[in-house]
């Protein structure tokens, strides 16, 4: 067992948390008891972690996007090429993936912890083998607490009332939702299906674990289209949890029905875990089918968590210049943590970014300005935000930038929120400018019909995210981004950006960064 990195912890029997942990911790399992005609009502066990089975047509080796279009003279930018900024999201995603060999449950490159770490400095040694000047990790202490699970447990309690040779079943994609506490650390009570969200059942939920399901790529009760992904669906979610406790649910599952048996990120409540779509397709189907026999009371569950609010963390940003003439300063950044892979969300935006450090510090390709590259933390981390750190330690750096550009999300394949069919192309993204200068609007017009960028044609001045905490240096900021179905998704896996994409974007990135390092300071804010 892990030590105690926190003080004030709840402590609890260590043998108890010992055993909670050793299964709370095992791998993914494709199958985990044998499972009789009489066994949970004659419902099939779910399983373990699991992709949607769609996403396997991504092993397929002649499944690829179009390529990208190299217009003549940029056959020599070979830094630019979408199999070497493939490489480099390989090493990228493979900080996840010792983070999660290391047994931390909620794994990833999370800002405070081992993994983010590893890959800033991984970040400063490819800007120094760039030869990119000035080139420094910077630290940073949390500034605010952050909520941070360490170890859980959702586990349904077989009984004979659920068929003979129903033994316990725990539910391996269930992740509790930022901010839950759990009374004491364990809970168990009656589970029972409290409906869609939107539109929930008048059902008894008083002391009982309720279930409410959420359909991403579904329709409200009204008619409205809830969007792509669960992102989408926070404040639905939110609202129908907070009504489902208000109604005396002991705890609420988010079962978010999409293929698969993801971990799923989003959603913040005070009693609640996220379980994902065969976890809770198992579920609703015991639930009715007991409710069928009138065997709903022996329908039980246990929830085990051990939480608590971090206040001792460190995250880092890494810092590269490429210098130009005179003072003024292009920023490039691009965050390096997320959950999970963290693949399109941040991996790809990262990769790229090393990828135009090694292009613009080859001495043919240096820009008029000066380009500051920022590998930024803390995007998933209270307390941590990179860009509001950096400009708060970088006073006179930051105070000459002219311009701030994002990379987020920007090569992840297609994926249909309602089917989850892969599509041989990338998500396309919204673009903001906060100023929509008519230069910078032109730029990108131009540059999307160079290099095929996804980018949407109803530009926007919305920046969310990284970008928010540059807003005090009052000056334009400029991104692509997206929240596809994958989004904050243990489904955000290696396979799932595209090579092609990731060289559409590089090449788009550059085109753009260099008109703007050569623009006028009227034409970039006018």
């Amino acid at each position: 067992m892990r030590p105690n990195l926190t003080t004030g912890r709840r402590a609890l029997p260590a043998l108890l948390l010992s055993g909670l942990a050793t299964l709370a911790m095992a791998g993914p399992v494709t199958a985990q008891w044998a499972s009789s005609s009489e066994a949970w009502l004659g419902v099939p066990l779910p399983g373990g972690l699991a992709v949607p089975p769609q996403l396997a047509v991504l092993h397929d080796p002649t499944f690829s996007a179009s390529p990208s279009p190299v217009p003549a003279g940029e056959e020599g930018y070979t830094d630019l090429q979408g199999e070497r900024i493939h490489e480099s999201l390989r090493r990228v995603v493979g900080f996840s993936e010792e983070s999660r060999a290391s047994g931390q449950l909620m794994w990833g490159r999370v800002s405070g912890f081992p993994a983010a770490t590893s890959t800033a400095a991984w970040v400063a040694d490819q800007f120094r083998a760039a030869g990119l000047r000035d080139v420094e990790v910077q630290r940073y202490q949390s500034d605010a607490p952050m909520w941070w699970p360490d170890q859980w447990e959702a586990r349904v309690l077989g009984t004979d009332e659920m068929g003979m040779g129903s033994d316990d079943v725990i539910l391996r994609s269930a992740v509790p939702a930022r901010g839950t506490e759990i009374p004491g650390g364990m809970l168990t009570a009656q589970l029972v299906f409290a409906g869609d969200v939107g539109a929930l059942r008048d059902v008894d939920v008083r002391g009982k674990v309720a279930v409410q399901r959420i359909r991403p790529a579904g329709v409200s009760p009204s008619g409205e289209r809830y969007g792509v992904g669960a992102f989408a669906m926070r404040s639905v979610v939110g609202e129908g949890a907070q009504a489902l406790l208000d109604r005396g649910a002991a705890a609420v599952l988010n079962y978010v029905d999409q293929p698969g048996n993801m971990h799923v990120r989003d959603f913040g409540c005070a009693r609640c875990f996220n379980i994902g779509g065969a976890d809770g397709a198992f579920l609703v189907s015991v639930a009715e089918r007991a409710e069928a026999a009138g065997t709903s009371e022996g329908l039980r569950m246990r929830l085990f968590l051990d939480a608590s609010e971090r206040t001792d963390l460190t995250a880092q940003n890494t810092l590269g210049v490429v210098p130009g003439d005179g003072d003024e300063i292009v920023i490039v950044n691009a965050h390096l943590d997320g959950w999970y892979d963290a693949t399109g969300d941040n991996g790809d935006g990262l990769a790229v970014l090393v990828a135009l450090a090694r292009h613009f510090a080859k001495p043919e390709n240096r820009p008029a300005r000066t380009l500051l590259f920022v590998a930024s933390g803390g995007h998933h981390s209270s307390g941590l935000n990179g860009p509001g750190h950096l400009v708060e330690m970088n006073p006179d750096l930051v105070g000459r930038a002219v311009l701030v550009l994002n990379l987020e999300h920007i090569a992840q394949y297609l994926v249909d929120p309602a089917t989850f069919e892969v599509h041989r192309t990338e998500q396309d993204m919204g673009w903001g400018i906060t100023n929509l200068a008519p230069f910078l609007v032109d730029l990108t017009d131009r540059g999307v019909a160079r290099y095929g960028f996804r980018i949407r044609d109803d530009y926007g001045t919305g920046v969310p995210g990284d970008l928010g905490r540059y807003a005090s240096l009052d000056m334009p900021r400029v991104q692509a981004i997206h929240a596809g179905p994958l989004y904050h998704t243990s489904g955000d896996v290696f396979e799932s950006v595209s090579v092609e994409g990731l060289e559409r974007a590089a090449r788009f990135y550059a085109y753009f960064i260099r008109n703007v390092a050569d623009a006028s300071r009227r034409e970039l804010d006018p």
